[in-house]
C-alpha cells in the first residue's frame, strides 16, 4: 500500500466494523485510526493527493456522512480540512458528497434524511456543509456528469428542512443542470432518465423523502411550474412518468392557479384517485409553448469528451510505471486522436462519448452520457497481467448486470501494443455493429 493510499483508508471509517466489533472494541479502533490520521497529516501526507477513481482524503472524508459509519466524522473532516484540505480539488463537488453523492453513476445516498434516521445525522450533515462552505467550498458547484448541484440534491431527496437550510446559506433556488432542470423538476420525478437507463440498484431513480412537501416550498418560493427543459419536460410530465400522482396534482393546482393548466393535463388523471380534485381545477385554452431553454449544439458535450481524455491520461495516478507502462499511455492517446479526427465515420467523434477509466487504463466509447445503458458501451482495454492482449468488446445493460455480448482479443508482447490503425478498426467494426453509427 502506497503512503498515499494509506491516507484514503485511514480516513474510511467502515474498515473499523467491517467485522462486527462490539460497541467498545470499535470505539478504540476509532481511537486509533483518528491519532494515526492526525499522525499521517503531521509527517506531510497530502490531504489533497488523488488515488485511483480520484479520491482525495477529503472526498473520503465527506462520505463519511452518507454511510451508517459517521460516528466522528466531523472529527475526521476537521483535521483534513485543518491540514490543508481544499474542497475544490475534489473530483466532484465536496457538498455534493457529503449530502450523499456518490461515485459510480451519480448515484444518491439519502439516509441522513430519512425518517427512520438515527438521531443527529442530518445535524452532522449540516455542520459538515458549513465547514466545507469555510472551507472555501462552492455552493453552486456542478458534479462532472452535469446532474447535480447542492440544491437540484436536496430536491431530488425530498427534504424540506435540507432545501431550507441550503437557501439559508445563499443557495440558487432557481438554480438548473445545463439541460435547464430546475429543482421543481427534480422533486417532480426523473429528470434523467435513471430509471430507464441506468444499471444496479443504487442508480436507477427512485423516490425519496416527501416530494409533495418539497414541491410544495419550491412553489412557494417561485419556482414556475410551466417551465420545460431542454428536452422539452414539465415538472407535471416528468411528475407522471415517475408515478408520483400525488406530486402531479399539487403541480396541476399551482399550473390552474397562474391559468396554464390545459384539458390536456386534467386528462392525465383519469382513472386515478387525483381524478375529482383536478377536475374541478379551471383549464385554460392551450398556448404557444415556452421557449426551451438553449441546449448545446449538437455533439458539443459529446465532443468535449474527447478533448479532454488526453490530459486525464497524462494526469495524476496512484499506478507505478511498471502498472501504467509509458507505451499504454501513448497508445490510447493515439487511439483518441486517430478516432477524434473523425477518419472513420464508423466512430463519429461527434455522435459518441468517450469515457477514459484510470483505473482500468482503459477506453469507453458510448451513446449515452453514462455508459452503463441499455445501448451500452464499446470498450478497449489490455490485459494487465501479463500484457498479452489488447482486447476490444462490447457490453451493455440487462437487468442488473454488464452483459458482454462480443470481444475481439488482439495479442500482442509487452511494450508492443497492436498498430493504432489495427485498434480503430476494431473499435470501428463494434460501434458499426451494436451503437448503430454509419459503416
Amino acid at each position: 500500500m502506497s503512503h498515499y493510499a494509506a491516507v484514503q483508508w485511514v480516513c474510511e471509517a467502515h474498515w473499523v466494523y467491517s467485522d462486527g466489533p462490539d460497541a467498545a472494541c470499535a470505539a478504540r479502533r476509532v481511537d486509533a485510526q483518528l491519532a494515526l490520521l492526525r499522525l499521517m497529516l503531521e509527517r506531510g501526507a497530502d490531504p489533497n493527493k488523488r488515488k485511483n477513481r480520484s479520491s482525495t482524503p477529503l472526498a473520503v472524508c465527506c462520505r463519511q456522512f452518507a454511510t451508517y459509519f459517521q460516528e466522528r466524522a466531523l472529527e475526521r473532516l476537521g483535521l483534513v480540512l485543518a491540514a490543508g484540505g481544499d474542497p475544490r480539488q475534489t473530483k466532484d463537488p465536496a457538498l455534493c458528497i457529503a449530502l450523499g453523492l456518490r461515485e459510480m453513476r451519480g448515484e444518491v445516498f439519502d439516509m441522513a434524511f430519512r425518517e427512520d434516521a438515527s438521531p443527529g445525522h442530518a445535524d452532522a450533515v449540516f455542520q459538515a456543509v458549513d465547514m466545507l462552505l469555510q472551507a472555501g467550498a462552492d455552493m453552486e458547484a456542478l458534479e462532472h456528469r452535469a446532474m447535480y448541484r447542492p440544491f437540484l440534491m436536496a430536491a431530488y431527496i425530498g427534504s424540506v428542512p435540507l432545501l431550507r437550510w441550503l437557501k439559508e446559506r445563499g443557495a440558487d433556488v432557481q438554480a438548473t443542470n445545463p439541460d435547464g432542470s430546475n429543482a421543481l423538476m427534480y422533486a417532480a420525478g426523473d429528470v434523467d432518465g435513471l430509471a430507464r437507463s441506468r444499471a444496479g440498484f443504487s442508480t436507477t431513480w427512485h423516490r425519496m423523502g416527501d416530494p409533495v412537501a418539497s414541491t410544495r416550498q419550491l412553489l412557494d418560493w417561485g419556482l414556475d411550474p410551466a417551465a420545460a427543459n431542454a428536452r422539452g419536460r414539465t415538472p407535471l410530465r416528468l411528475a407522471f412518468s415517475a408515478g408520483n400522482l400525488d406530486v402531479a396534482a399539487v403541480l396541476a393546482e399551482a399550473l390552474a392557479g397562474q391559468g396554464k393548466l390545459l384539458a390536456a393535463d386534467v386528462r392525465l388523471f383519469r382513472g386515478t384517485d387525483h381524478e375529482a380534485r383536478v377536475a374541478a381545477l379551471t383549464t385554460s385554452a392551450p398556448h404557444k409553448k415556452p421557449a426551451k431553454p438553449k441546449a448545446a449544439p449538437d455533439g458539443v458535450a459529446q465532443r468535449a469528451t474527447w478533448d479532454r481524455a488526453p490530459a486525464l491520461i497524462d494526469g495524476p495516478t496512484d499506478w507505478q510505471p511498471s502498472q501504467y507502462p509509458e507505451w499504454l499511455r501513448t497508445c490510447l492517446k493515439d487511439v483518441i486522436a486517430r478516432l477524434g479526427s473523425g477518419a472513420d465515420p464508423r466512430v463519429p467523434p461527434e455522435a459518441l462519448y468517450l469515457e477514459y477509466d484510470d483505473y482500468f487504463r482503459s477506453l469507453r466509447l458510448s451513446r449515452t452520457k453514462s455508459y452503463l445503458s441499455r445501448s451500452g458501451a464499446v470498450e478497449m482495454g489490455v490485459h494487465v497481467f501479463d500484457w498479452s492482449i489488447m482486447r476490444v468488446r462490447f457490453s451493455q445493460v440487462e437487468g442488473d448486470d454488464w452483459v458482454l455480448r462480443e470481444a475481439i482479443d488482439l495479442p500482442m508482447a509487452p511494450g508492443a501494443p497492436p498498430a493504432t490503425d489495427v485498434l480503430c478498426d476494431a473499435i470501428g467494426q463494434l460501434c458499426a455493429r451494436y451503437l448503430n453509427t454509419s459503416a
